[in-house]
């Protein structure tokens, strides 16, 4: 699971920031339902990010989403191929400063540190740090100017790294153990839920068992769908031909058919008598009905097979009905979940859950552009006041952590009188 995450110079982050799911010192407030409690180190099941449109909360998941891309594609595919490096843009000394990523994660015994520092062109700095038992042990790194440290087994890999290739990468490719499991958490637990990510395989075979469907659509009704069964069935898949020649040339093994989920809802006559059944295919459904079965089914399947994923929702609040939002971030953090769920928000009043303050985030942007991204538990009065049971929610209205954007109103009435003025048309209102 993802302990915290790093990153520098990307979009509107200038300076180093810090999403950090590590639980706060001293603070035990809700430690049995909302952390995974550990001897060597206790994680935040939940985070919740705040901040107003445009402050920079996507991009926070975007550098995660960048780091995992580079991981699982070896950085570039070719070595003509550009980095994914977007800079800080609106000061010109960051426009030449590289971009970097740090993440550090707990697996089994162990917590991994994976670095990347990089340009548009080369791959500058790269390490791999293992700590057991306090003790941190450098596994690989590389600099501009060449490989500082490889164990014994990759010591034959070094002639073939590219400048914009990842050592990770080509480790796994030899089945290296360490770096493997590096590279399995960046592929299989670390999850973004959205509609361009499709629901795993593995989550909707579950749908298959009986049992588990009964329970599905047991939570759909509690939470006021109109789906009364799912189906799950394996579709052919049809490629665009681009995108099946790209395919190709990466890969000889491509699917063929794919499971694909099916909503079944009653359908009706004109006098609201019940004549049937309606199947629609999960991608046709709302927005947030395909979010909610993504969290629901990554829920089942940790429950299961005890997977722990880290899964990450932007704008979670979007496309859900408040009470809904709420009711999954009360389920978010229960002893049931074995999951860390990690989002982004304008849904101020879901400050007022059962949360505790080393969970809350807030994201603003200064007046060169610049996002910071700071946690209430990190503010001098959180570590007094709002540990004991604040307000959470009315201290966000009040502005008193930032992320909330001041509207001036009567300056966009202004505005827009002032467009009719000089434009023509209906009048806005009047002046008082």
């Amino acid at each position: 699971m993802l302990l915290d995450f790093k990153f520098k110079n990307f979009t509107s982050f200038r300076d180093e920031a810090m999403l950090s799911a590590e639980t706060g010192e001293r603070l035990s407030k809700y430690k049995e339902t909302n952390t995974f409690y550990g001897k060597d180190v206790s994680l935040l099941k939940n985070l919740l990010v705040f901040g107003a449109n445009g402050a920079g909360k996507s991009q926070i998941f975007k550098a995660l989403g960048i780091m995992q891309l580079m991981v699982l594609h070896d950085g570039t595919q070719t070595v003509t191929q550009n980095l994914p490096y977007t800079p800080f843009a609106f000061n010109e000394k960051n426009r030449t400063l590289p971009t970097e990523f740090t993440i550090r994660i707990k697996l089994d015994d162990a917590i991994y540190e994976y670095s990347i520092t990089y340009n548009l062109h080369s791959i500058l700095k790269e390490r791999l740090t293992i700590t057991r038992k306090g003790k941190e042990l450098v596994y690989f790194a590389r600099e501009n100017d060449g490989i500082k440290k490889v164990p014994d087994n990759l010591n034959d890999i070094t002639g073939r790294l590219r400048d914009n290739g990842l050592l990770l990468y080509l480790a796994q490719q030899e089945n290296d153990e360490i770096s493997s499991k590096v590279y399995k958490w960046f592929a299989n637990d670390l999850m973004f839920v959205d509609t361009n990510n499709q629901i795993p395989n593995s989550f909707l075979k579950l749908m298959n068992i009986p049992e588990l469907k009964k329970e599905m659509v047991a939570f759909l009704n509690f939470a006021d769908f109109n789906i009364t069964n799912v189906k799950v069935r394996q579709v052919s898949v049809n490629y665009p031909p681009e995108a099946l020649k790209l395919m190709q040339q990466l890969s000889n093994n491509i699917p063929k058919s794919a499971y694909q989920l099916f909503t079944i809802h009653k359908k009706y006559d004109s006098t609201g008598n019940i004549i049937g059944d309606q199947e629609l295919p999960l991608s046709e459904e709302s927005l947030g009905t395909q979010k909610l079965f993504f969290i629901v089914l990554a829920m089942i399947s940790s429950q299961i097979h005890g997977n722990n994923k880290t899964l990450l929702i932007d704008e979670f609040d979007d496309s859900l009905h408040h009470d809904l939002a709420s009711s999954l971030v009360d389920i978010f953090n229960t002893k049931t979940n074995n999951n860390q769920y990690i989002v982004s928000t304008h849904d101020f009043q879901l400050l007022d859950n059962g949360i505790r303050v080393d969970q809350i985030y807030f994201v603003e942007k200064d007046f060169r552009g610049g996002s910071d991204l700071k946690s209430a538990f990190d503010f001098t009065d959180s570590r007094t006041n709002a540990r004991r049971d604040a307000h959470f929610a009315k201290k966000y209205i009040q502005g008193r952590y930032g992320g909330v954007p001041v509207i001036d109103t009567d300056g966009l009435i202004k505005v827009l009188k002032n467009v009719n003025r000089n434009i023509g048309g209906s009048d806005y209102g009047t002046e008082e």
